[in-house]
Protein backbone atom coordinates (compact mmCIF):
# COMPACT_ATOMS: atom_id res chain seq x y z
CA UNK A 1 0.00 0.00 0.00
CA UNK A 2 0.80 3.42 -0.92
CA UNK A 3 0.55 6.75 1.34
CA UNK A 4 -2.50 8.40 1.08
CA UNK A 5 -1.71 12.45 1.90
CA UNK A 6 -5.00 14.15 2.72
CA UNK A 7 -4.10 18.23 2.50
CA UNK A 8 -6.89 21.17 3.60
CA UNK A 9 -8.21 23.39 1.13
CA UNK A 10 -8.88 26.96 1.17
CA UNK A 11 -11.28 26.87 3.89
CA UNK A 12 -12.66 24.82 6.31
CA UNK A 13 -10.82 21.20 6.40
CA UNK A 14 -7.17 20.55 6.76
CA UNK A 15 -6.11 16.94 7.88
CA UNK A 16 -3.65 18.36 10.51
CA UNK A 17 -0.62 15.81 11.09
CA UNK A 18 -1.68 13.22 13.56
CA UNK A 19 1.90 13.60 15.00
CA UNK A 20 0.72 17.20 16.02
CA UNK A 21 -3.11 16.99 16.62
CA UNK A 22 -2.34 16.02 20.51
CA UNK A 23 -5.78 16.13 21.93
CA UNK A 24 -7.81 16.97 18.39
CA UNK A 25 -6.81 20.32 19.22
CA UNK A 26 -9.49 21.47 21.04
CA UNK A 27 -7.69 24.37 22.98
CA UNK A 28 -8.94 27.46 21.52
CA UNK A 29 -12.09 29.04 21.27
CA UNK A 30 -14.75 29.78 18.52
CA UNK A 31 -13.17 33.50 18.13
CA UNK A 32 -9.00 32.69 17.69
CA UNK A 33 -6.78 35.58 16.55
CA UNK A 34 -3.33 34.62 15.12
CA UNK A 35 -0.97 37.08 14.67
CA UNK A 36 1.05 36.78 11.63
CA UNK A 37 4.41 38.72 10.56
CA UNK A 38 4.07 40.57 6.93
CA UNK A 39 2.12 43.00 5.05
CA UNK A 40 -1.53 42.24 5.39
CA UNK A 41 -3.62 40.05 2.39
CA UNK A 42 -4.95 42.83 0.20
CA UNK A 43 -6.98 40.61 -2.15
CA UNK A 44 -6.31 41.60 -6.22
CA UNK A 45 -9.26 40.17 -8.16
CA UNK A 46 -9.18 40.39 -11.47
CA UNK A 47 -13.17 40.67 -12.04
CA UNK A 48 -15.59 38.87 -13.95
CA UNK A 49 -15.19 36.83 -17.01
CA UNK A 50 -15.36 39.48 -20.17
CA UNK A 51 -17.66 37.05 -22.46
CA UNK A 52 -16.07 36.07 -25.49
CA UNK A 53 -19.20 35.41 -27.90
CA UNK A 54 -22.11 37.58 -28.64
CA UNK A 55 -24.21 34.77 -28.97
CA UNK A 56 -26.29 34.32 -25.71
CA UNK A 57 -25.45 31.28 -23.00
CA UNK A 58 -28.59 28.93 -22.95
CA UNK A 59 -29.95 26.12 -20.34
CA UNK A 60 -30.76 22.50 -20.93
CA UNK A 61 -33.95 22.28 -22.99
CA UNK A 62 -36.87 20.03 -21.43
CA UNK A 63 -35.06 17.08 -22.63
CA UNK A 64 -31.15 17.45 -21.91
CA UNK A 65 -30.96 16.02 -18.83
CA UNK A 66 -33.84 12.92 -19.55
CA UNK A 67 -31.44 10.01 -18.77
CA UNK A 68 -31.88 7.60 -22.30
CA UNK A 69 -34.14 5.11 -22.12
CA UNK A 70 -31.64 2.88 -25.09
CA UNK A 71 -28.53 3.72 -23.36
CA UNK A 72 -26.95 0.08 -22.61
CA UNK A 73 -26.21 -0.97 -19.76
CA UNK A 74 -22.93 -3.27 -19.80
CA UNK A 75 -19.77 -4.66 -18.30
CA UNK A 76 -18.38 -4.23 -21.61
CA UNK A 77 -16.34 -0.85 -21.31
CA UNK A 78 -16.03 1.85 -23.83
CA UNK A 79 -13.78 4.75 -24.01
CA UNK A 80 -16.30 8.36 -24.08
CA UNK A 81 -14.37 11.12 -25.55
CA UNK A 82 -16.03 14.89 -24.79
CA UNK A 83 -14.50 18.15 -25.84
CA UNK A 84 -15.79 21.19 -24.14
CA UNK A 85 -14.94 24.39 -24.33
CA UNK A 86 -15.41 26.60 -21.04
CA UNK A 87 -16.36 30.19 -22.07
CA UNK A 88 -17.97 33.45 -20.44
CA UNK A 89 -21.36 34.06 -22.22
CA UNK A 90 -24.46 36.52 -21.08
CA UNK A 91 -27.67 35.41 -20.36
CA UNK A 92 -30.71 35.72 -17.53
CA UNK A 93 -30.92 32.42 -16.06
CA UNK A 94 -33.77 33.28 -13.40
CA UNK A 95 -34.43 36.87 -15.78
CA UNK A 96 -31.59 38.64 -14.65
CA UNK A 97 -28.68 39.36 -17.48
CA UNK A 98 -25.33 39.08 -16.13
CA UNK A 99 -22.09 37.46 -17.56
CA UNK A 100 -21.52 33.63 -16.35
CA UNK A 101 -19.43 31.08 -17.22
CA UNK A 102 -20.93 27.58 -19.76
CA UNK A 103 -19.31 24.91 -21.55
CA UNK A 104 -20.04 24.65 -24.77
CA UNK A 105 -22.50 27.73 -24.67
CA UNK A 106 -24.58 25.74 -21.92
CA UNK A 107 -25.14 26.15 -18.43
CA UNK A 108 -25.23 24.13 -16.07
CA UNK A 109 -23.02 21.97 -18.61
CA UNK A 110 -24.07 18.59 -20.77
CA UNK A 111 -25.24 16.03 -19.18
CA UNK A 112 -22.42 12.97 -18.83
CA UNK A 113 -23.88 9.49 -18.68
CA UNK A 114 -21.39 6.38 -18.77
CA UNK A 115 -20.88 2.56 -17.36
CA UNK A 116 -19.21 1.63 -14.68
CA UNK A 117 -15.70 0.17 -16.44
CA UNK A 118 -15.35 2.82 -18.94
CA UNK A 119 -13.12 5.25 -19.10
CA UNK A 120 -13.81 8.73 -19.89
CA UNK A 121 -11.78 11.35 -22.07
CA UNK A 122 -12.53 15.03 -21.18
CA UNK A 123 -10.84 17.14 -23.57
CA UNK A 124 -11.09 20.54 -22.17
CA UNK A 125 -10.24 24.07 -23.68
CA UNK A 126 -10.35 27.00 -21.61
CA UNK A 127 -11.32 30.03 -23.41
CA UNK A 128 -11.58 32.43 -20.20
CA UNK A 129 -9.67 35.47 -20.79
CA UNK A 130 -8.92 36.08 -17.33
CA UNK A 131 -9.26 32.99 -15.35
CA UNK A 132 -7.61 29.77 -15.07
CA UNK A 133 -10.31 26.64 -15.31
CA UNK A 134 -10.76 23.08 -13.86
CA UNK A 135 -12.97 20.34 -13.24
CA UNK A 136 -13.09 18.31 -10.09
CA UNK A 137 -15.14 14.73 -10.05
CA UNK A 138 -16.97 14.94 -7.31
CA UNK A 139 -17.63 11.51 -5.76
CA UNK A 140 -14.89 9.83 -8.36
CA UNK A 141 -12.79 7.53 -6.37
CA UNK A 142 -9.66 8.71 -9.34
CA UNK A 143 -8.28 4.73 -8.36
CA UNK A 144 -4.39 5.45 -10.30
CA UNK A 145 -5.70 8.59 -11.70
CA UNK A 146 -5.47 11.05 -8.77
CA UNK A 147 -3.95 13.48 -10.69
CA UNK A 148 -7.42 13.59 -12.63
CA UNK A 149 -8.81 15.29 -9.43
CA UNK A 150 -9.11 18.17 -11.19
CA UNK A 151 -7.90 20.63 -8.17
CA UNK A 152 -5.13 23.41 -8.85
CA UNK A 153 -2.31 23.57 -6.69
CA UNK A 154 -3.31 19.78 -5.34
CA UNK A 155 -3.36 17.78 -8.39
CA UNK A 156 -3.03 20.40 -11.50
CA UNK A 157 -2.23 23.62 -12.61
CA UNK A 158 -5.53 25.51 -14.41
CA UNK A 159 -5.41 26.07 -18.21
CA UNK A 160 -6.28 23.60 -20.81
CA UNK A 161 -6.01 20.63 -20.03
CA UNK A 162 -6.98 16.60 -21.06
CA UNK A 163 -8.94 14.48 -18.43
CA UNK A 164 -8.74 10.67 -18.67
CA UNK A 165 -9.71 8.16 -15.75
CA UNK A 166 -11.45 4.72 -15.48
CA UNK A 167 -15.11 4.96 -13.84
CA UNK A 168 -15.02 2.36 -10.71
CA UNK A 169 -18.58 3.01 -9.16
CA UNK A 170 -21.69 3.58 -10.34
CA UNK A 171 -24.74 6.00 -8.67
CA UNK A 172 -25.39 10.19 -9.34
CA UNK A 173 -22.59 12.08 -8.94
CA UNK A 174 -21.82 15.75 -10.55
CA UNK A 175 -18.93 17.48 -12.14
CA UNK A 176 -17.75 21.22 -10.88
CA UNK A 177 -14.98 23.83 -11.17
CA UNK A 178 -12.45 23.61 -8.78
CA UNK A 179 -10.81 26.85 -9.89
CA UNK A 180 -11.56 29.91 -7.45
CA UNK A 181 -15.54 29.70 -6.85
CA UNK A 182 -15.99 29.62 -10.77
CA UNK A 183 -18.97 26.61 -10.09
CA UNK A 184 -20.79 29.67 -8.41
CA UNK A 185 -20.80 31.63 -11.85
CA UNK A 186 -22.24 28.08 -13.59
CA UNK A 187 -19.52 25.92 -14.20
CA UNK A 188 -20.79 22.44 -13.33
CA UNK A 189 -23.01 19.46 -14.19
CA UNK A 190 -24.53 16.41 -14.23
CA UNK A 191 -22.45 12.88 -14.22
CA UNK A 192 -24.79 9.60 -14.10
CA UNK A 193 -22.85 6.04 -14.00
CA UNK A 194 -24.51 2.75 -14.85
CA UNK A 195 -23.79 -0.33 -13.80
CA UNK A 196 -25.07 -3.61 -14.29
CA UNK A 197 -24.48 -4.70 -10.38
CA UNK A 198 -26.64 -1.31 -9.62
CA UNK A 199 -29.23 -3.15 -7.10
CA UNK A 200 -31.87 -0.21 -8.89
CA UNK A 201 -33.04 -1.54 -12.10
CA UNK A 202 -34.91 0.59 -15.06
CA UNK A 203 -38.37 -1.33 -15.30
CA UNK A 204 -38.57 -2.91 -11.82
CA UNK A 205 -37.54 -0.14 -9.02
CA UNK A 206 -38.36 2.89 -11.63
CA UNK A 207 -40.02 3.26 -15.54
CA UNK A 208 -37.95 6.51 -16.46
CA UNK A 209 -35.30 8.81 -15.31
CA UNK A 210 -34.40 12.45 -15.74
CA UNK A 211 -31.82 14.47 -13.46
CA UNK A 212 -33.45 17.49 -11.35
CA UNK A 213 -30.60 19.30 -10.74
CA UNK A 214 -30.51 22.53 -7.98
CA UNK A 215 -28.83 25.50 -7.37
CA UNK A 216 -28.76 28.91 -5.74
CA UNK A 217 -28.11 32.11 -8.23
CA UNK A 218 -26.48 35.50 -7.18
CA UNK A 219 -26.31 38.31 -9.25
CA UNK A 220 -23.09 39.42 -8.50
CA UNK A 221 -20.35 37.67 -10.46
CA UNK A 222 -18.26 35.28 -7.61
CA UNK A 223 -14.98 37.28 -7.84
CA UNK A 224 -16.95 39.88 -6.79
CA UNK A 225 -18.34 38.72 -3.83
CA UNK A 226 -15.13 36.36 -2.93
CA UNK A 227 -13.16 39.79 -2.89
CA UNK A 228 -15.36 41.33 -0.12
CA UNK A 229 -15.52 38.78 1.87
CA UNK A 230 -11.63 38.59 2.09
CA UNK A 231 -11.83 42.65 2.79
CA UNK A 232 -11.72 43.77 6.45
CA UNK A 233 -15.25 44.93 5.41
CA UNK A 234 -16.85 42.21 3.99
CA UNK A 235 -18.99 41.67 1.10
CA UNK A 236 -22.19 44.75 1.47
CA UNK A 237 -20.87 44.69 5.64
CA UNK A 238 -20.78 41.58 6.56
CA UNK A 239 -18.33 39.01 6.42
CA UNK A 240 -20.95 36.12 6.76
CA UNK A 241 -22.02 34.04 3.70
CA UNK A 242 -23.84 36.18 1.35
CA UNK A 243 -27.49 35.33 0.52
CA UNK A 244 -28.62 34.79 -3.32
CA UNK A 245 -31.20 35.89 -4.78
CA UNK A 246 -32.97 33.19 -6.58
CA UNK A 247 -32.96 29.36 -6.93
CA UNK A 248 -32.81 27.72 -10.26
CA UNK A 249 -34.06 24.20 -11.54
CA UNK A 250 -31.64 22.65 -14.80
CA UNK A 251 -30.42 26.32 -15.35
CA UNK A 252 -34.00 27.75 -15.23
CA UNK A 253 -35.96 30.18 -12.30
CA UNK A 254 -37.90 32.90 -11.86
CA UNK A 255 -36.63 36.30 -10.37
CA UNK A 256 -39.15 38.92 -9.09
CA UNK A 257 -37.63 41.91 -11.44
CA UNK A 258 -40.36 44.55 -10.17
CA UNK A 259 -38.26 43.67 -6.64
CA UNK A 260 -35.51 45.94 -7.97
CA UNK A 261 -35.54 49.84 -8.79
CA UNK A 262 -34.78 49.92 -12.07
CA UNK A 263 -36.08 46.50 -14.72
CA UNK A 264 -33.75 47.71 -17.15
CA UNK A 265 -31.62 44.54 -17.11
CA UNK A 266 -34.31 42.08 -16.34
CA UNK A 267 -36.93 39.97 -17.28
CA UNK A 268 -39.80 37.99 -15.64
CA UNK A 269 -39.43 34.45 -16.41
CA UNK A 270 -42.42 31.62 -16.12
CA UNK A 271 -40.95 28.19 -14.71
CA UNK A 272 -39.07 25.38 -16.07
CA UNK A 273 -41.48 22.32 -17.24
CA UNK A 274 -41.05 18.57 -16.81
CA UNK A 275 -43.15 16.02 -18.43
CA UNK A 276 -43.49 12.53 -16.88
CA UNK A 277 -45.08 10.00 -18.30
CA UNK A 278 -48.81 8.97 -16.68
CA UNK A 279 -49.35 5.43 -14.19
CA UNK A 280 -45.31 5.18 -14.07
CA UNK A 281 -42.54 5.05 -11.93
CA UNK A 282 -40.16 8.11 -12.73
CA UNK A 283 -36.22 8.28 -10.61
CA UNK A 284 -35.34 12.11 -10.01
CA UNK A 285 -31.98 12.12 -9.85
CA UNK A 286 -31.72 14.97 -7.40
CA UNK A 287 -28.23 16.88 -7.51
CA UNK A 288 -27.92 20.41 -5.47
CA UNK A 289 -24.97 22.19 -7.50
CA UNK A 290 -24.95 25.17 -5.42
CA UNK A 291 -22.48 27.35 -3.07
CA UNK A 292 -24.31 27.71 0.01
CA UNK A 293 -27.91 26.62 0.14
CA UNK A 294 -29.82 24.12 1.66
CA UNK A 295 -32.88 23.63 -0.61
CA UNK A 296 -36.22 21.30 0.35
CA UNK A 297 -38.33 19.34 -3.23
CA UNK A 298 -41.20 18.55 -3.36
CA UNK A 299 -44.14 18.05 -5.52
CA UNK A 300 -47.48 18.97 -4.83
CA UNK A 301 -49.79 16.12 -4.04
CA UNK A 302 -47.38 13.15 -4.63
CA UNK A 303 -44.63 11.79 -1.98
CA UNK A 304 -41.41 10.48 -2.78
CA UNK A 305 -39.59 7.47 -2.28
CA UNK A 306 -35.59 8.03 -1.69
CA UNK A 307 -33.61 4.93 -3.12
CA UNK A 308 -30.26 6.75 -3.61
CA UNK A 309 -27.82 9.13 -1.41
CA UNK A 310 -24.71 10.45 -1.83
CA UNK A 311 -24.17 7.69 -4.83
CA UNK A 312 -25.45 5.12 -2.82
CA UNK A 313 -28.59 2.95 -3.18
CA UNK A 314 -30.25 2.45 0.29
CA UNK A 315 -33.42 0.52 1.59
CA UNK A 316 -36.06 2.85 1.27
CA UNK A 317 -37.55 3.96 4.83
CA UNK A 318 -41.13 5.27 3.18
CA UNK A 319 -42.41 7.86 1.40
CA UNK A 320 -42.00 11.53 2.54
CA UNK A 321 -43.36 15.25 1.22
CA UNK A 322 -39.91 16.68 1.21
CA UNK A 323 -36.63 15.89 0.69
CA UNK A 324 -34.00 18.10 1.91
CA UNK A 325 -30.99 18.83 0.17
CA UNK A 326 -27.70 20.48 1.02
CA UNK A 327 -24.49 21.65 -1.72
CA UNK A 328 -22.54 19.41 0.22
CA UNK A 329 -23.93 17.69 3.46
CA UNK A 330 -25.46 14.28 4.16
CA UNK A 331 -26.45 11.96 7.21
CA UNK A 332 -28.19 13.67 9.67
CA UNK A 333 -28.27 16.92 7.51
CA UNK A 334 -28.66 16.99 3.67
CA UNK A 335 -26.44 15.60 1.78
CA UNK A 336 -25.77 16.46 -2.10
CA UNK A 337 -27.22 13.39 -4.00
CA UNK A 338 -30.55 11.78 -3.82
CA UNK A 339 -32.78 9.67 -6.14
CA UNK A 340 -36.13 10.14 -5.22
CA UNK A 341 -38.99 7.83 -7.09
CA UNK A 342 -41.85 9.30 -7.65
CA UNK A 343 -45.40 7.21 -8.57
CA UNK A 344 -47.91 9.36 -11.52
CA UNK A 345 -50.39 7.34 -10.66
CA UNK A 346 -52.01 10.11 -8.42
CA UNK A 347 -53.51 12.48 -11.25
CA UNK A 348 -54.64 11.46 -15.59
CA UNK A 349 -53.02 12.05 -18.40
CA UNK A 350 -52.91 16.57 -18.98
CA UNK A 351 -52.68 17.35 -14.96
CA UNK A 352 -50.29 19.83 -13.97
CA UNK A 353 -48.53 19.82 -10.60
CA UNK A 354 -46.17 22.49 -9.06
CA UNK A 355 -42.81 21.07 -8.12
CA UNK A 356 -41.27 23.21 -5.56
CA UNK A 357 -37.46 24.12 -4.18
CA UNK A 358 -37.84 25.90 -1.29
CA UNK A 359 -34.57 27.22 -0.01
CA UNK A 360 -34.13 26.79 3.67
CA UNK A 361 -33.44 30.48 5.13
CA UNK A 362 -32.90 29.19 8.67
CA UNK A 363 -29.05 28.25 7.09
CA UNK A 364 -28.68 32.03 6.01
CA UNK A 365 -26.60 34.37 8.38
CA UNK A 366 -28.28 36.93 6.12
CA UNK A 367 -31.19 37.26 3.75
CA UNK A 368 -31.07 39.41 0.52
CA UNK A 369 -34.58 41.53 0.93
CA UNK A 370 -35.64 40.51 -3.06
CA UNK A 371 -34.83 36.82 -2.40
CA UNK A 372 -37.34 34.37 -4.03
CA UNK A 373 -36.83 31.84 -1.58
CA UNK A 374 -39.00 29.25 -3.42
CA UNK A 375 -37.72 27.87 -7.21
CA UNK A 376 -40.75 26.53 -9.10
CA UNK A 377 -41.57 24.40 -11.83
CA UNK A 378 -44.29 22.36 -13.68
CA UNK A 379 -44.61 18.86 -13.59
CA UNK A 380 -47.19 17.95 -16.75
CA UNK A 381 -48.59 14.18 -16.65
CA UNK A 382 -47.99 13.34 -20.21
CA UNK A 383 -47.27 15.81 -23.72
CA UNK A 384 -51.62 16.98 -23.53
CA UNK A 385 -50.66 19.08 -20.29
CA UNK A 386 -50.94 22.81 -21.03
CA UNK A 387 -52.91 24.53 -18.34
CA UNK A 388 -51.00 26.16 -15.57
CA UNK A 389 -51.28 23.72 -11.93
CA UNK A 390 -53.73 24.66 -9.36
CA UNK A 391 -51.84 22.52 -6.72
CA UNK A 392 -51.45 23.27 -3.03
CA UNK A 393 -47.75 22.94 -1.42
CA UNK A 394 -47.54 20.16 1.59
CA UNK A 395 -49.28 21.87 4.83
CA UNK A 396 -46.41 20.60 7.34
CA UNK A 397 -43.84 23.25 7.95
CA UNK A 398 -40.23 23.32 7.59
CA UNK A 399 -38.15 22.90 11.15
CA UNK A 400 -36.34 25.98 12.43
CA UNK A 401 -32.34 23.77 11.42
CA UNK A 402 -31.18 23.19 8.73
CA UNK A 403 -31.20 18.98 9.21
CA UNK A 404 -31.74 15.83 7.31
CA UNK A 405 -32.54 12.45 7.79
CA UNK A 406 -31.06 10.56 10.42
CA UNK A 407 -27.79 8.44 9.77
CA UNK A 408 -30.44 5.34 10.50
CA UNK A 409 -32.72 5.99 7.51
CA UNK A 410 -29.81 5.84 5.22
CA UNK A 411 -29.41 2.13 5.24
CA UNK A 412 -27.33 0.96 2.64
CA UNK A 413 -28.97 -1.23 0.43
CA UNK A 414 -25.21 -2.99 -0.86
CA UNK A 415 -24.44 -4.48 2.75
CA UNK A 416 -20.93 -3.44 3.73
CA UNK A 417 -19.21 -2.93 7.10
CA UNK A 418 -16.46 -0.92 8.32
CA UNK A 419 -13.25 -1.83 9.28
CA UNK A 420 -13.47 -3.28 12.77
CA UNK A 421 -10.55 -1.18 14.00
CA UNK A 422 -8.21 2.02 13.04
CA UNK A 423 -4.67 1.56 12.52
CA UNK A 424 -4.00 5.36 12.70
CA UNK A 425 -6.43 8.50 13.60
CA UNK A 426 -6.28 12.22 13.05
CA UNK A 427 -8.03 14.88 14.40
CA UNK A 428 -8.93 18.40 13.15
CA UNK A 429 -11.06 21.45 14.44
CA UNK A 430 -12.32 24.03 12.11
CA UNK A 431 -14.10 27.55 13.25
CA UNK A 432 -14.19 31.30 12.30
CA UNK A 433 -11.88 33.60 13.60
CA UNK A 434 -9.81 36.09 13.15
CA UNK A 435 -5.92 36.28 11.33
CA UNK A 436 -4.08 39.89 12.50
CA UNK A 437 -1.75 41.13 10.25
CA UNK A 438 0.10 44.50 11.58
CA UNK A 439 -2.47 44.86 13.72
CA UNK A 440 -5.78 44.45 11.42
CA UNK A 441 -7.85 41.63 11.50
CA UNK A 442 -9.31 39.44 8.94
CA UNK A 443 -12.09 37.23 8.95
CA UNK A 444 -11.41 33.37 8.15
CA UNK A 445 -11.83 29.92 8.69
CA UNK A 446 -9.33 28.54 10.66
CA UNK A 447 -8.11 24.77 10.47
CA UNK A 448 -5.85 24.09 13.88
CA UNK A 449 -5.24 27.51 13.88
CA UNK A 450 -3.96 27.74 10.25
CA UNK A 451 -5.53 29.03 6.91
CA UNK A 452 -4.43 27.66 3.55
CA UNK A 453 -1.96 28.70 0.83
CA UNK A 454 -2.08 27.21 -2.66
CA UNK A 455 0.71 27.10 -4.76
CA UNK A 456 -1.47 26.52 -7.80
CA UNK A 457 1.93 26.52 -9.95
CA UNK A 458 3.41 23.01 -8.00
CA UNK A 459 0.81 20.70 -7.06
CA UNK A 460 1.25 19.25 -3.46
CA UNK A 461 1.08 15.53 -5.26
CA UNK A 462 3.87 16.53 -7.68
CA UNK A 463 5.66 17.52 -4.53
CA UNK A 464 4.44 14.30 -2.98
CA UNK A 465 5.35 11.91 -5.52
CA UNK A 466 8.61 13.76 -5.53
CA UNK A 467 9.67 12.85 -2.41
CA UNK A 468 9.08 16.44 -1.06
CA UNK A 469 7.34 17.28 1.62
CA UNK A 470 4.41 19.64 2.38
CA UNK A 471 4.68 22.87 4.15
CA UNK A 472 2.75 22.52 7.57
CA UNK A 473 2.75 26.30 8.10
CA UNK A 474 1.41 26.77 4.87
CA UNK A 475 -1.34 23.24 5.20
CA UNK A 476 -2.75 21.38 7.28
CA UNK A 477 -2.16 18.10 6.39
CA UNK A 478 -2.52 14.47 7.66
CA UNK A 479 -0.14 11.66 6.36
CA UNK A 480 -1.35 7.80 6.49
CA UNK A 481 1.64 5.58 5.54
CA UNK A 482 2.39 2.46 3.73
CA UNK A 483 2.07 0.53 6.85
CA UNK A 484 -1.35 1.90 7.58
CA UNK A 485 -4.20 0.23 6.52
CA UNK A 486 -7.80 1.75 8.06
CA UNK A 487 -7.74 5.00 9.25
CA UNK A 488 -10.22 7.39 11.19
CA UNK A 489 -10.51 11.07 10.91
CA UNK A 490 -12.00 12.91 13.38
CA UNK A 491 -13.57 16.61 13.15
CA UNK A 492 -14.91 18.77 15.39
CA UNK A 493 -16.58 22.26 14.27
CA UNK A 494 -16.40 24.14 16.69
CA UNK A 495 -18.62 26.74 15.78
CA UNK A 496 -21.42 27.46 18.11
CA UNK A 497 -23.78 28.77 15.19
CA UNK A 498 -22.98 27.44 12.23
CA UNK A 499 -23.53 23.64 10.54
CA UNK A 500 -20.46 22.76 7.91
CA UNK A 501 -20.66 20.55 4.84
CA UNK A 502 -17.12 18.64 4.49
CA UNK A 503 -16.73 16.52 1.45
CA UNK A 504 -13.55 14.41 1.44
CA UNK A 505 -12.09 13.56 -2.28
CA UNK A 506 -10.78 10.17 -3.44
CA UNK A 507 -12.86 8.40 -1.30
CA UNK A 508 -15.99 6.73 0.28
CA UNK A 509 -16.22 7.18 4.20
CA UNK A 510 -17.92 5.58 7.09
CA UNK A 511 -19.78 7.22 9.91
CA UNK A 512 -18.71 5.21 12.12
CA UNK A 513 -19.85 8.21 15.58
CA UNK A 514 -20.94 11.39 15.69
CA UNK A 515 -22.07 13.12 18.70
CA UNK A 516 -22.19 16.78 20.34
CA UNK A 517 -18.99 18.30 21.92
CA UNK A 518 -15.90 17.68 21.09
CA UNK A 519 -13.89 14.18 20.76
CA UNK A 520 -10.33 14.04 21.06
CA UNK A 521 -8.03 11.35 20.32
CA UNK A 522 -7.52 9.98 23.57
CA UNK A 523 -11.64 9.74 24.21
CA UNK A 524 -11.53 7.98 20.43
CA UNK A 525 -9.60 5.07 21.88
CA UNK A 526 -12.70 4.09 23.97
CA UNK A 527 -15.10 5.26 21.94
CA UNK A 528 -17.86 3.08 20.86
CA UNK A 529 -17.85 2.97 16.82
CA UNK A 530 -20.59 2.01 15.03
CA UNK A 531 -19.57 -0.73 12.09
CA UNK A 532 -22.07 -2.52 10.97
CA UNK A 533 -23.18 -1.66 7.56
CA UNK A 534 -22.94 2.01 8.73
CA UNK A 535 -24.27 5.01 6.41
CA UNK A 536 -21.42 5.53 3.44
CA UNK A 537 -20.79 9.02 1.98
CA UNK A 538 -18.11 11.34 0.16
CA UNK A 539 -19.67 14.26 1.67
CA UNK A 540 -21.75 14.75 5.19
CA UNK A 541 -22.74 18.02 8.02
CA UNK A 542 -21.58 18.09 11.04
CA UNK A 543 -23.51 20.34 13.06
CA UNK A 544 -22.44 23.10 15.30
CA UNK A 545 -20.55 22.31 18.43
CA UNK A 546 -20.56 18.89 17.38
CA UNK A 547 -18.35 15.76 15.97
CA UNK A 548 -17.61 13.03 13.43
CA UNK A 549 -15.49 10.38 13.03
CA UNK A 550 -14.92 9.03 9.22
CA UNK A 551 -13.62 5.47 8.26
CA UNK A 552 -11.51 4.56 5.60
CA UNK A 553 -9.70 1.82 4.06
CA UNK A 554 -6.17 3.23 2.87
CA UNK A 555 -6.28 1.61 -0.84
CA UNK A 556 -6.06 5.15 -2.64
CA UNK A 557 -3.30 6.22 -2.93
CA UNK A 558 -2.67 10.18 -3.27
CA UNK A 559 -2.95 13.70 -2.07
CA UNK A 560 -6.42 13.90 -1.44
CA UNK A 561 -8.23 17.39 0.12
CA UNK A 562 -10.91 17.91 2.64
CA UNK A 563 -13.00 20.86 2.60
CA UNK A 564 -16.12 22.60 3.27
CA UNK A 565 -18.40 22.50 0.42
CA UNK A 566 -20.31 26.03 0.89
CA UNK A 567 -18.02 28.04 -1.60
CA UNK A 568 -17.75 31.35 0.63
CA UNK A 569 -16.61 29.72 3.66
CA UNK A 570 -14.45 27.78 1.40
CA UNK A 571 -13.25 31.51 0.18
CA UNK A 572 -12.52 32.92 3.63
CA UNK A 573 -10.26 29.74 4.38
CA UNK A 574 -7.64 31.31 2.48
CA UNK A 575 -4.80 33.88 2.85
CA UNK A 576 -3.82 34.26 -0.96
CA UNK A 577 -4.22 37.30 -2.61
CA UNK A 578 -5.50 36.06 -6.21
CA UNK A 579 -8.66 34.15 -6.23
CA UNK A 580 -7.33 31.76 -8.60
CA UNK A 581 -5.87 30.52 -5.84
CA UNK A 582 -8.48 30.00 -3.83
CA UNK A 583 -10.39 26.24 -3.81
CA UNK A 584 -13.85 26.36 -3.44
CA UNK A 585 -15.76 22.86 -4.17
Amino acid sequence: MIHIWAALLPTILAFASAQNSGNGGATYSQVTTVSVAGPGPTPTIEGPPVPTQTTVAVAPNARSYHLNSSFEITDKPVTRTFNWTISAQYGAPDGYNRSHITINGQMPGPLVEANEGDTLVFNLLNALPNDTASIHWHGMFQNGTAFMDGVPGVTQGGKSFTYQFKVTQYGTYWYHSHSGAQYTDGLFGPLIIHSVDDPLVRGTDFDCEQVILLNDWYHDESSTIVEGLLSVDGYKGTTAAPSPQSGLINGHGVYNCSALSTTDNCTTLTPPEFVVEPNAKTRFRLINGGSHVQFYFSVDNHTLDVIEADGTPISSFGAVNRVPIHNGANARFSIPKYSAVIDTTVGSAGDSYWMRAEIDTNCLAVIDSTLNTTAFAILRYGSTSTSDPTSSDWTDVLGDECVDFDDADLVPLVKKDAPSTANHRAAFDSAFGSVEYDDVAYHRFLFNDTTYTNYVYQPFLETVANNGSLNSTNVLYAEFADDVWTGDIIINNLDPALDHPYHLHGYEFFIVARGSGNMSLTDAESLDYNITNPTRRDTLVIPRSSYAVLRFANDLPGVWVLHCHIAWHLAEASLSNSLHLLLPA
